[in-house]
């Protein structure tokens, strides 16, 4: 996928202007935080951890501007912190994980999990186990299987959910998703501000590197 394909994805996927969404490339770029090299015919493809990174600043914010590049550094980073509870899933028939569907896949930090949720909705859409997380429409069409990304920004903590299975990722002891009843979200001071999509933004973004293929 190339610049101007990943700026009119991530802008019909989050249903922003696509020049606001230029402009934060634009930003990440001259922060060395996407894929650069030469212009026009021979201009590098785009990855799916650019994409990621793209998508993360604009669920921040539907106008990250000047503050994306913090936003990808602050976040993008966050380490894995639940990682036995995710793969200790053997007793599943073809489980709907990362790991499963992407064995080679890094998923350290949140930005890589991320780059390889989208990765799932362009490479495993034809799978089984896509299929079995997923569900038929009346028209027969396929249902996309529930993903939810969610970032905690007080909290600087991140989930991804496939199905039944999250990702943790945090920077904190205790962070919204790993709080004791002490710290639940009724009674935990503070301004609780939660930026998320859903399976739907992924799903339209992996089509953008679908349809570049």
């Amino acid at each position: 996928m190339k610049s101007g394909d990943l700026k009119e994805t991530v802008a019909q996927a989050m249903l922003v202007d696509p020049e606001k969404v230029w402009v934060t490339m634009r930003n990440l770029r001259e922060n060395d935080l996407l894929t650069t090299g030469a212009r026009g015919v021979n201009a590098p493809d785009l990855t799916y951890r650019d994409a990621a990174r793209v998508l993360l600043a604009h669920i921040l914010n539907s106008n990250p501007g000047r503050a994306a590049p913090r936003m990808v550094n602050a976040f993008g980073p966050l380490p894995w912190s639940n990682p036995a509870a995710c793969e200790d899933l053997s007793e599943y028939e073809e489980p709907f994980t990362l790991g499963d569907l992407l064995p080679d896949q890094s998923k350290n930090t949140f930005e890589e999990a991320l780059a390889g949720l989208i990765r799932v909705f362009v490479e495993c859409r034809d799978g089984t186990a896509f299929r079995l997380a997923g569900s038929l429409r009346r028209d027969r069409t396929l249902k996309n299987p529930p993903c939810l990304v969610e970032i905690f920004e007080e909290d600087a903590a991140a989930t991804i959910s496939m199905g039944n299975v999250q990702y943790s990722f945090n920077a904190r002891p205790i962070s919204v998703r790993d709080s004791t009843r002490e710290h639940s979200d009724q009674t935990r001071l503070g301004r609780q501000c939660i930026a998320f999509v859903n399976q739907e933004v992924i799903a339209r973004i992996a089509d953008g590197f679908r349809e570049g293929k």
